[in-house]
């Protein structure tokens, strides 16, 4: 049996502190594309509520839902989306 000494601790409490770190960086990126997200969809809303224009307002209403989508894919990843999308067929 191995003898345990105060350095296995440090190596587990900075391996602990690391993985904290990376944690908070990942969902900061997160809000920050949320954020971005976020205005980017309401600009195209305000520009859609704007149009008077039926054409227009579809071309708005098409920008939205794929910007929707594209930021889904960059928060969550793309590769837990492409497995999700796995899942579902």
């Amino acid at each position: 049996m191995t003898q345990l000494t105060p350095d296995h601790f440090e190596v587990i409490d900075s391996n602990k502190a690391r993985n904290y770190e990376r944690k908070k960086s990942e969902q900061q990126r997160k809000h920050e594309l949320f954020i971005d997200g976020r205005d980017q969809l309401d600009k195209i809303a305000n520009a859609y509520n704007k149009a008077e224009n039926k054409e227009i307002k579809e071309v708005y209403k098409k920008k939205w839902f794929d910007l929707v989508k594209l930021y889904a894919e960059k928060i969550k990843g793309e590769k837990k989306w492409k497995i999700n999308l796995l899942k579902r067929k």
